[in-house]
Parts: structure tokens; sequence; C-alpha cells
């Protein structure tokens, strides 16, 4: 099976997506391989933070300038996956009113909105803040949902003619000469292997696109940064909460739905797979982030998780968080002598959009075409019909109860006709597709008491059997889970994670492997 296409896209993270969508409104056929699903990579371990670009204002005005005018750009387009908290930078006795000062004035350069209050007008705002505080600063920050951003720009290309290869991994690049004429693939889940012929090839893999790059013997200067964070089982603010001091670890309080994202640690990742939070992490976040508010000491933890920044190293810094979180658009043809292939990498989530621009911008002046960017006025599909938490209430509360139907995940309120949609689409292939699209497992029980009841519908439906069956699946997702619960395994988590063993050791025996058993546990 090979197939043929105008511009192949490599990775679907928030920029691959945001590629897609902008080639796709200008009328340019596209194709896009993933080789997890959606987000699997930064797009889907960072803080969802909709920056206003506060945080860079005084270090790097350029990103923060970005920022600000992609914050204005996705309020407008995306309200559906955003929550307009507003944030505040908070100064303590240690930070001092210099900073501050210094603070106010390059957000006003940058166009930044930046309202300084009184220590007594922020504790009205955020009664949990540490009393102590000298000052703050209101910034126009939110938070966003990165999997629906993602999602939701997927499926507006796909409306329009794009399709998307899930699951589906690049094992090398095809050469014509001096040109790369499209990517040889394959399947993850069928083993099927098949080539890809494009005009143009986009690597947009983030933190991967050397070992996209090393396919044809080339190289970009790339920090790899890890951040850990960790997820609270309450939401210990309404706004963004950052301290008013130059950047560092562990000073931003993230709401996020029911929870809120504490973050964020920056170390040096030497391996793009396998890597986990440390003790010495989650304890630094706790220590730093109690100074702000005092009852993140006492804050039950449900997990905690890391994502692989890719930042451009133009020089030797010896901090990676003096590193600008700029973007860059390679043309390996005018770099290297290798035509067709262009690398975007760098930049946040934030900018995702602009970097989809500016990459369809090139390509269309390099096709000789004329045709504008829309993505910065076309809203996304969901757009307007709201899905936020109150909003999920409030149906529920409206519906009688013999009207609700089965509910398979208590914590976020997801009903089972939200998988039976996913399902129909007949686009997801594993259990983490489903959970990237809705709110399961990402609550209080992380997946404890959820999971199973998804897997009895998907067995029920005969959607697991090509994964090697129920048991399989369910103990792949528990081994993963386990990934994020360990670092935070204390007080009441430990307690909820002994029932939760007892109940898959007991009821469904589930039992680790044992040397010489085959199938180990197996029902």
């Amino acid at each position: 099976m090979d197939l043929k296409t105008e511009v192949l896209i490599i990775g679907g993270g928030a920029t691959g997506a945001g590629i897609a969508r902008d080639l796709a409104l200008r009328g340019i056929p596209s194709l896009l391989v993933e080789k997890g699903d959606f987000t699997s990579g930064a797009s889907g371990r960072n803080q969802g933070l909709l920056h206003s670009g506060a945080r860079y204002a005084v270090t790097d005005p350029e990103a923060a300038r970005e920022c600000i005018s992609e914050n204005r750009i996705l309020r407008r387009i995306a309200p559906h996956c955003i929550e307009p908290t507003e944030g505040l930078f908070v100064s303590l006795p240690e930070d001092g009113p210099e900073y501050r000062s210094d603070f106010i004035r390059a957000c006003g350069k940058a166009g930044i909105d930046a309202l300084p209050l009184s220590p007594r007008e922020a504790l009205a705002l955020e009664p949990r803040l540490n009393s102590r505080i000298i000052g703050a600063v209101q910034v126009p920050d939110g938070a966003v949902d990165p999997f629906m951003l993602v999602v939701e720009n997927a499926r507006d290309a796909e409306s329009r003619g794009t399709r998307f290869l899930i699951h589906t991994e690049v094992t090398g690049l095809i050469r014509d000469g001096l040109r790369i004429a499209g990517a040889r693939v394959r399947d993850r889940i069928t083993g099927e292997a098949y080539a890809i012929a494009a005009t143009w090839v986009i690597n947009a893999t983030g933190a991967w696109a050397n070992l996209i790059l090393g396919m044809v013997g080339l190289k970009i200067g790339l920090a790899l940064s890890k951040g850990s964070m960790l997820i609270t089982n309450t939401r210990l603010s309404e706004r963004v909460l950052n301290r008013c001091r130059p950047p560092s670890s562990g000073d931003i309080i993230v709401p996020n739905d029911t929870v809120s994202i504490l973050g964020t640690t920056s170390l040096r990742a030497e391996d793009l797979e396998h890597y986990t939070v440390t003790p010495e992490e989650v304890t630094f976040l706790v220590d730093e982030l109690s100074r702000m508010i005092p009852d993140v000491k006492g804050e039950r933890f449900t997990r905690a998780y890391a994502g692989v920044r890719p930042l451009l190293q133009l020089g030797e810094a010896c901090d990676d968080r003096a590193i600008s979180r700029g973007f860059a658009l390679i043309d390996h043809g005018s770099c290297d002598g290798i035509e067709g292939l262009v690398t975007i990498t760098g930049g946040k989530l934030m900018t995702y959009r602009l970097m989809a621009e500016r990459t369809v911008d090139f390509l269309c002046e390099r096709m000789g075409l004329h045709v504008p960017c829309l993505t910065h006025v076309q809203r996304l599909p969901g757009a307007g019909l709201g899905n936020a938490l109150k909003d999920r209430l409030l149906h529920l509360r409206r519906q009688t109860p013999a009207a609700r139907g089965e509910i398979l995940c208590d914590c976020e309120l997801v009903p089972r006709e939200a998988v039976d949609a996913i399902l129909r689409e007949g686009k997801v292939r594993e259990l983490q597709d489903i959970l990237h699209r809705t709110r399961l497992a990402k609550g209080t029980c992380q997946g404890g008491f959820c999971v199973y009841r998804l897997l009895g519908l998907l067995n029920e439906l005969r959607k697991a059997e090509g994964s090697g069956g129920s048991n399989v699946v369910l103990r792949g997702f528990l081994e993963e889970r386990w990934k994020g619960i360990r670092p935070v395994l204390w007080g009441t988590s430990l307690k909820e994670e002994e029932l939760i063993e007892s109940i898959y050791k007991g009821l469904f025996n589930l039992a680790p492997e044992e040397p010489g058993r085959p199938g180990g546990g197996e029902a």
C-alpha cells in the first residue's frame, strides 16, 4: 500500500496538527504520520498554560510578544479549549520589589496588560496565597486543554481532505539525488510497511527532530530539557499563580478543570523514550511551591509526569532556562543542500499556530502560491459548543436520572455515550487513544475504577481482541499509570493504591507475570 501526497507531515503534536489544518484551509493536500497518538510527546505533557508571555517579558521579549499575540488569537478561535482564569505574578519577601518593577515595565513594552495589586487585593482574589506576600501583578494568563486543541485542529483538517495515520512510524526518508522524495513507514499495530511519496516533507517531531534528520545524516542544535510536574487532587486556586522573579524551577501553579498542575523542573534529558520523575524533583516542587501556597504541603497528589522540551541551542548555555523559547524554521535545501525537507522545532504549545503559519507561508512561497493564512480568523469546529466542567455539571443536572445513561468515569463525569461516539468514528486504535479524547482516567482515581469499565465496553463490542485481549491491555495501562503514581505514593494515595491493587489482583486475578509461567495472572 504505497501512498502519495503533496506534503508529508511527520509528528502529530500541536505543531504538526496545526500545519495540517493550515495547509487544508489553503487547499494544499497533505498527509500526517504519527508514531503514537496525537499529543504523545510534549504537546500532551505540559502544564496546559495559556501563556500571556509575561514569564518571558524580561528575559525573552520576542517570545513574550509571540505569546500574547497567540493568546488573543486562541481566545477567539478556540474558546471551548480555554478557561480564561487570568493570572497573578506574586512577590514574596525574598523576591524583593525590584524585579516586580522591571517586570511591569517589560510587560508594557511587550504589549501585555499588567495590573499591579496590593497584598490585600491579591489575597482577596486568592485567599490561599501566603499571607506574607508583598505584592502581585495581574496578567492575562489562562488554562488550555492541549488534547482537545490538537484533536480539534486535526478534525478540522480531516474534514477538508487531510489524511492522518496514527501509530505509524517513519523508518526512513526516501532520497532522490539531492531531494527528499518521501518516507518509508511502518504501521506499529499491524506491522505493515509501505512508502509515502511527497513533494515536501515537514519534520514537526519536536524533541525527536534529530532522530528524523539522522536518517539522512543531518543534525541541528537542540537542548532536550525534561520538565516534571505534579497533579493535585483539588483545585488550589482560581487563577494561574507565578512567582514574580527571574524564570526558575518550581514557580507556577496552573488550575486545570478540577485540579491544579504544579511545575516545573528543568533538567537535561538524554533518553527521549525512558525518563522518570525523581523523588528529589517531587520534594523540590512541593517545598518551593508551598512558599507561594502553604496548603501545598498538605495536599494529596494524584500523579507526577514529565515532558521533554526541544530548546534551540545556538550557543553553550549552562542553564536550560537561559535558552530562548523561540522557534526556528529550517529549510535543509538552503542550509544543507537537501531539497524538499523542512524542520520546524522549538517554540511552545502557545505558539503552535504561528509556527504552522510560518511553515505553510514558506511552502506557499516555494510553490509559487499566493494563498493567505486563515487559521487566525477561522474558528475551530467545536468553538461555541462549550464543554468545560460547569457545562458538564449543568448538562447532568438538567437530565433526569433515567435519561443520564451509564457513567463510565465518576471522577470526571464521562458518560458512555461520549465513548460510543468516539468508537463509532472508527479512528481510535488503542486504549490511550480514547483517554486522549475524553477526560476518562484523568480524575482522582487516575483510571483505577473506570478503565476496567471501559475495557468491559470494548470487550462487549469486540474492540480489544486485536491488542491481545482485555487483560493484556489492562495490564499495560496499569503499568504505565504506575510510573506517574509511584513518585507521589504516600498518605491517602498509598491507601488508595493498596485498594486498587487488591481489586485488580483479587477480582481480576491480574498479577505480574512470573518467570516460567506464560501469561502470568491471565484470567
